[in-house]
C-alpha cells in the first residue's frame, strides 16, 4: 500500500513537471496560435498515458483528407489523453466540464467546445460546431452523452450528429468510429464487471477519490480500434447514421475485448 502511494505521489510530481513544461511552451509559441497548441496538445497527452502506464494497441488510423467528427465510446475521463495521443482534434464536451478541477482549466486551455445538454440549445449547438468544421477543424464528440463502465455501450444521442446531415455544411466532412477498449490490467487480469470502476468513471463516482486510486494503480491496456470513415454525402439522416454508429461501436468493443494481447508495458501503436 506504502508503494502505491508512493508511485501516486511519483506520478503526481510527473504530471506537475509535464504540464508546467507544456504550458511554458504553449506560453512561448502562443503568437503561433493552433500551429502550436496542437503539437503540445498530442505531446501532453502521451505524456499523461505514459505516466499513468497506459498501453496503447491501435488499430486504424485517423482520417485526414477533411474535417472529421470522431465519435468514441465513452467509459472515463481518461479517454481525453488516450484519444489525444491518437487524433489531432478539438474535444466536445458538456457544460458541466468547465467547472471541474484542474481537468476544467485544461480543457478551456485547449479550445474545448463545450455544449449543454439541452432540445433548446441544439441547433444553435450543431451550427457552431458546422461553422468550426467548415473552416477545418476536427472534432472529437462522445455521442453517449455521459460514461459507462466501458463493457458496452450507451445509445448514441444524435443532435450534433446532424452536422453531418445533407444541406449543413458546403464542404464534405467525414464522421469516424472510434472502440475505446480498457481491456487488461498491467498484471494481465481482464477488466470486467468485478473491476471495470478502477479505472472506468461513471454514475456517481466521485473525480478526486477516482483519480487519486488510479495514481496508484500500476497500469492498463487499452485497445483503439479507428473505424472506416463515413462521408457526409452517404450520410441520409442523423438517425439512421447513430444507428449505424452505435452497431459498429459495439461490435467493436465485443471484438477488442474478447481479443487475447500479450500483456506489457509502454506507450505503443500510437499513430504518428
Amino acid at each position: 500500500m506504502r508503494s502505491a502511494r508512493l508511485r501516486a505521489a511519483g506520478r503526481l510530481v510527473g504530471f506537475a513537471l509535464l504540464t508546467g513544461g507544456v504550458l511554458l511552451a504553449w506560453l512561448v509559441t502562443r503568437p503561433l496560435g493552433s500551429l502550436a497548441l496542437r503539437p503540445l496538445r498530442r505531446a501532453w497527452c502521451r505524456g499523461v498515458c505514459s505516466l499513468l502506464g497506459i498501453r496503447l494497441v491501435v488499430e486504424g488510423a485517423p482520417f485526414r483528407a477533411c474535417p472529421t467528427l470522431f465519435v468514441p465510446n465513452h467509459v472515463s475521463y481518461l479517454d481525453i489523453p488516450v484519444l489525444g495521443a491518437l487524433v489531432d482534434a478539438t474535444f466536445v464536451a458538456k457544460s458541466e466540464v468547465a467547472t471541474w478541477p484542474l481537468l476544467g482549466f485544461l480543457a478551456k486551455l485547449t479550445g474545448t467546445m463545450f455544449v449543454r445538454r439541452h432540445w433548446r440549445q441544439a441547433k444553435l449547438q450543431r451550427d457552431a460546431l458546422a461553422l468550426r468544421m467548415a473552416a477545418g477543424e476536427s472534432f472529437v464528440l462522445f455521442a453517449e452523452g455521459t460514461s459507462s463502465d466501458g463493457l458496452d455501450v450507451r445509445p448514441l444521442k444524435t443532435s450534433l450528429l446532424s452536422v453531418a446531415e445533407p444541406g449543413i455544411l458546403e464542404r464534405p466532412i467525414a464522421v469516424q468510429p472510434v472502440v475505446l477498449a480498457w481491456r487488461r490490467l498491467a498484471c494481465g487480469t481482464p477488466i470486467d464487471a468485478s473491476n471495470a470502476a478502477l479505472y472506468a468513471w461513471w454514475g456517481d463516482a466521485t473525480l478526486l477519490p477516482h483519480l487519486w486510486r488510479v495514481l496508484q494503480l500500476d497500469g492498463v491496456e487499452v485497445a483503439v480500434r479507428i473505424g472506416a470513415p463515413r462521408l457526409s454525402w452517404s450520410v441520409t439522416s442523423r438517425k439512421r447514421l447513430g444507428a449505424e454508429l452505435h452497431t459498429m461501436l459495439r461490435a467493436g468493443l465485443a471484438g477488442a475485448r474478447a481479443e487475447v494481447v500479450p500483456s506489457g508495458g509502454g506507450l505503443v501503436g500510437a499513430v504518428a
